[in-house]
């Protein structure tokens, strides 16, 4: 393994530079997650977009970071954490660009698919760039300030997407990529050439061809197939073909693991507790993270609940990512030393909490009642966010961080999608469940009233909701009300569901991190050569 080090290892200067150059990309990468969905009308209206157009704008950035994040880690193990750094704000840049000078529909999907490669990149190598630039005693700390900086991106993306829609163009926001980027790339520059990053490549190493292959058809065809499951249908062969392909694919990853000397993913690291807890904590969290904050943005729009804009939405969620910035970049300082049981338990159960509060929200809830249970929700979120990922890297040997940091962002990823799934599907349930209060509310005869019994029966998930979109009641009619409920109980059920992994976070914590806290790199054992 090369060693190359800094000029001065333990130089905290280094480390905080290295901090800010992540922190722009992770800014960059964390507000077009979200910011896009605020822009989604324009794009419509400019490309005269489809419904399914619409959804790929968004889909195709998260699979494509989803499939590729875990090689790109491992890439960087093997060639240069940031060597792989500077291809992802490259490729980035160029996806950003040619969405910024679209002209059409192709133009714009192969520029967000390219955004969702350099993601993949940037997320997949940013937290082992830290963790390789910073001290141990100082990495807790620095693992919380990425963390909070994720988050907070995410949180802010449909303020940055509305402002810019509304008041200048929303091109904007890719030309904002572009400058924020062009800053991170001249301060890598300096980063390379101060050699604040140790060069921890495995020499001689081999990239595991086979098992590449066999994780992009695992999360390459389960994130279409659950990104666009809804759409198409869950029993069409348009969704079950990807998840056979995805099932092959996933005994194959585990066959090929097994037999290479040098694994993309080396699954013997889940054997130790607390890396599988970093692991399933992310997924939980990214579950609950997107299940709350689809359809929460959703809720507070809707002229019946708040009826706020896409900025006032953004800017209603700031409680829970200011709560959850302050927490992250604190917590690590405080809580660093000791076992992460009681505080990643504590964690969920604060998420848990405020989940549950969330759910007795209807559409006369008044914001005033609202901000306090997000600020519980950022709390958890925090703490999860700064200790996850640091409790799984902490065991790995260093030539293997990439790798650790690139499973656990996947396991994120995929937590993200599957949470947008499992509410949509929840809210789902719940309209059509209570769909036959609004039938009866309609007039008998009605085109509108056959329409939707006919929906309730043969109809998609979204048929349902476009002819349910098409009604409009008079104020304070039998009609209003039932869509009203019908409303406030689909977003209950959202918010059910994310309480429902937070506490599974609770059981799954208290049950994987009793003992001692494990000394550093001790998951190395697990990966002895076998006899």
């Amino acid at each position: 393994m090369s060693t190359t080090v800094s000029e001065d290892p333990s130089d905290a200067g280094g480390a905080r530079v290295v901090l800010l150059m992540t922190a722009i990309c992770m800014m960059v990468v964390g507000f077009n997650t979200t910011a896009v969905a605020t822009i989604l009308p324009n794009l419509k209206a400019e490309f005269d977009l489809t419904p399914s157009g619409l959804q790929w704008v968004m889909a195709i950035y998260t699979v494509v970071s989803a499939t590729l994040v875990t090689i790109v880690s491992r890439l960087g193990d093997l060639t240069g954490k940031m060597g792989v750094f500077f291809f992802g704000m490259i490729v980035f840049a160029c996806g950003s660009a040619l969405v910024m000078v679209s002209q059409d529909a192709a133009m714009l999907l192969i520029g967000r698919g390219a955004q969702g490669a350099g993601a993949a990149a940037l997320f997949g190598t940013s937290l082992s760039l830290l963790t390789a630039a910073t001290p141990e005693d100082q990495r807790a700390g620095v693992t919380g300030a990425w963390g909070a900086i994720v988050g907070l991106a995410i949180g802010v993306g449909p303020i940055v997407g509305g402002s810019f829609a509304n008041y200048l163009s929303w091109r904007g926001v890719f030309a904002a990529d572009l400058v924020l980027l062009t800053i991170a790339f001249f301060i890598g520059l300096h980063v390379s050439k101060r050699k604040y990053v140790p060069d921890t490549r495995l020499a001689g190493a081999r990239f595991d061809y086979p098992g590449a292959i066999a994780i992009v058809l695992l999360l390459g065809p389960l994130s279409f197939a659950l990104s666009n499951g809804e759409s198409h249908g869950w029993t069409t062969a348009l969704t079950l073909v990807p998840l056979g392909v995805a099932a092959v694919a996933a005994v194959a990853l585990v066959i090929t693991s097994q037999r290479s000397e040098d694994p993309l993913v080396e699954l013997r690291y889940f054997r130790h507790p607390r890396y599988l807890m970093a692991a399933t904590g992310m997924f939980l969290v990214g579950f609950s993270l997107f299940c709350f904050f689809v359809y929460f943005n959703v809720f507070v729009q809707s002229p019946d609940a708040l009826g706020l804009s896409a900025i006032g939405a953004g800017a209603a969620i700031l409680p829970l990512s200011l709560s959850m910035f302050a927490i992250s970049v604190t917590a690590p300082r405080f809580l660093g030393p000791y076992s992460f049981q009681w505080p990643i338990a504590l964690a969920m159960a604060a998420m848990a909490c405020g989940f549950l509060l969330l759910a007795t929200t209807t559409n006369a809830t008044d914001y005033s009642e609202i901000w306090w249970k997000l600020v519980i929700v950022g709390v958890g979120l925090g703490i999860c966010f700064s200790l996850l990922p640091r409790l799984g890297l902490r065991l790995l040997p260093e030539e293997h961080v990439g790798q650790g940091s690139g499973v656990i962002n996947a396991f994120l990823y995929f937590g993200a999608t599957m949470g947008s799934v499992v509410g949509g599907l929840a809210q789902s349930v719940t309209i059509r469940s209570g769909l036959s209060e609004v039938i009866d509310a309609l007039p008998k005869g009605s085109t509108q009233r056959d329409d939707l019994a006919h929906a309730l029966t043969h109809g998609t998930p979204s048929q349902v909701e476009q002819l349910i979109a098409e009604l409009i009641p008079e104020p304070g009619t039998t009609l209003a009300k039932a869509l009203r409920d019908l409303q406030d109980n689909a977003f209950d059920s959202a918010m059910l569901m994310a309480m429902g992994a937070a506490c599974i976070g609770l059981l799954i914590a208290v049950m994987l991190l009793r003992g001692p806290v494990p000394p550093l790199h001790s998951a190395t054992q697990l990966t002895q050569p076998r006899k």
